[in-house]
């Protein structure tokens, strides 16, 4: 048997070939190979993507491809086939940021374990770019977000809103449970939430961008239904008082953000009286 992989990057996709395709692409491009095995769970596409990926079969690790419950469902079997120290979901439309992202983690790591004894951190965590569905950038999350990009996470970074991307967070697989199937949207906001729960060690943000995360997915095609679902499972989390005083908060933050912002783009001369 081979030794363990460091990372389980897991890319879940259903019937969006031309995503797809940025996606593989950034992950055969990777420099630092042998660090990651990459499991591709398809839920039984029929846009030719399918075959496609029966293409690069030698490539891939583990590929699966048949009918699923759903994104939760397939993510669930995804980690179900995981053998890495960390799982890494880079679903199909998004991608690695550049060819060296995992070594760029790997190393971050490394560093990490031998200052700290041989042990390794809980949750690996860096930042985002958002891209459209043409994949062309939109902005990091940690310039876009009126909240602070955090510098350590733990199980209450998440009260005021999501500030990292499930793109950009590598979970150690020991305390990375099943993703809760009766939520449709929100489901991945949980399972970060329980994860940072369940650490007994620390966190590492590294100092780079690691992912690219398509925006328009289907959170953002439900917009007030993702949002339901976001606030009950931070109430669940959190309670609901502290949850409705953060929300207020939230929207508060949001305001000065959006006003901070329009300042600054009509100094630029970006927008006319």
């Amino acid at each position: 048997m081979q030794d363990q992989p460091l990372i389980s990057i897991i890319t879940i996709h259903y019937n969006h070939g031309v995503g797809l395709r940025r996606t593989v692409e950034s992950i055969l491009a990777q420099t630092e190979r042998k660090a990651f095995e990459w499991i591709v769970i398809d839920g039984g596409s029929t846009d030719g993507s399918a075959e496609f990926l029966k293409g690069i079969s030698a490539d891939i690790d583990v590929l699966v491809s048949e009918k699923d419950g759903g994104i939760y469902d397939a993510m669930n079997k995804g980690l179900g086939k995981a053998q890495g120290q960390y799982v890494w979901f880079v679903n199909a439309g998004d991608a690695l940021h550049d060819d060296s992202v995992v070594k760029v983690v790997v190393t971050a790591v490394r560093g990490f374990e031998k200052n700290h004894a041989g042990v390794l951190p809980d949750v690996v965590f860096g930042d985002t770019m958002f891209i459209d569905q043409e994949g062309m950038s939109i902005g990091l999350i940690s310039q876009l977000k009126p909240q602070p990009f955090p510098k350590k996470l733990n199980k209450n970074s998440f009260r005021f809103g999501m500030n990292v991307c499930h793109q950009s967070i590598l979970v150690k697989r020991s305390i990375a449970g099943k993703y809760d199937e009766q939520y449709r949207l929100a489901a991945d906001v949980d399972w970060i939430i329980a994860a940072l729960k369940s650490m007994n060690g620390q966190s590492l943000r590294v100092e780079s961008v690691l992912s690219n995360f398509e925006t328009g997915g289907s959170s953002y095609q439900h917009t007030k239904k993702a949002w339901k679902e976001r606030y009950d499972v931070l109430t669940k989390h959190y309670g609901a008082v502290p949850n409705l005083f953060a929300h207020g908060w939230i929207l508060f933050r949001r305001l000065l953000f959006n006003l901070n912002l329009l300042g600054k783009r009509k100094n630029a001369g970006l927008l006319t009286a």
